[in-house]
């Protein structure tokens, strides 16, 4: 609850892939509105709450099916965020508002500074021409539906993307095509694992690990890769 000295403010660090609870309790008067947002973003809003329904035409859209309010009865004044599956993109400073009945102001309740670490990351260095196996396992031993290999800096093409137990082509860079395969197709005991053959320089950067999982589900990076190659005759 808000003193004098200001709203609460809390330090939050997280793990990719986790969901995380951003608490804010309000004091006990009716509440008319909750708002959730961060300064980054402008005018969209993490999450807007109105006359008991969301209202989805401001959000911004990195957090669309991502969030909600813990208690949507706001019982006891909790207005508390649910973040699900967090990302290095969601560190930042949110701010939960609240307009209650019979007021017009906005009041600032509380400020969480949230960190989101990234996925663990390995670092790997090769030669030029070497075959590199790329290690990656999917936790809890559920059956894989998708399996997505990708680096930041090709947009939206991947480096793989397995699926319905065979790699899909579309979109792949063309720079991967016929170099690229899994350890394991069975994926036995959630090896996914990527082999990269014949590397270049140009295949140097950091590689993301993705798996959905059988029956639908959110994606998440299972961890990232920093693959370095080392021009030929180093």
């Amino acid at each position: 609850m808000a003193s004098a000295s200001g709203p609460n403010q809390k330090i939050i660090t997280a793990e990719s892939g986790q969901d995380v609870i951003l608490t804010c309790r309000a004091p006990n008067n009716p509440i008319s509105v909750v708002k959730w947002s961060r300064a980054d973003l402008g005018d969209e809003n993490v999450l807007l709450y109105r006359d008991k329904q969301f209202i989805r035409d401001d959000q911004h859209p990195s957090f669309k099916n991502r969030v909600d309010l813990q208690d949507r009865q706001m019982k006891d004044g909790d207005v508390s965020l649910i973040l699900n599956n967090v990302t290095i993109n969601d560190t930042g400073t949110y701010e939960c508002r609240l307009i209650q009945t019979g007021t017009s102001g906005q009041t600032i309740i509380s400020i969480i500074h949230l960190h989101v670490d990234p996925p663990d990351q390995k670092n790997i260095t090769a030669e030029s021409g070497q075959d590199v196996t790329l290690i990656c396992r999917a936790p809890n031993n559920n059956p894989i539906s998708v399996v997505k290999w990708s680096r930041a800096d090709l947009g939206d093409e991947y480096v793989l993307l397995y699926k319905d137990k065979r790699i899909e082509p579309d979109g792949q860079h063309p720079s991967f095509k016929n170099r690229v395969g899994l350890q394991d197709r069975q994926m036995k005991d959630g090896d996914v694992s990527l082999i990269l053959k014949n590397v270049t320089i140009n295949d140097t950067g950091t590689y993301e690990c993705v798996v959905i999982p059988s029956g639908g589900g959110s994606s998440k990076p299972i961890n990232t890769t920093y693959l370095h190659v080392d021009p030929p005759g180093k």
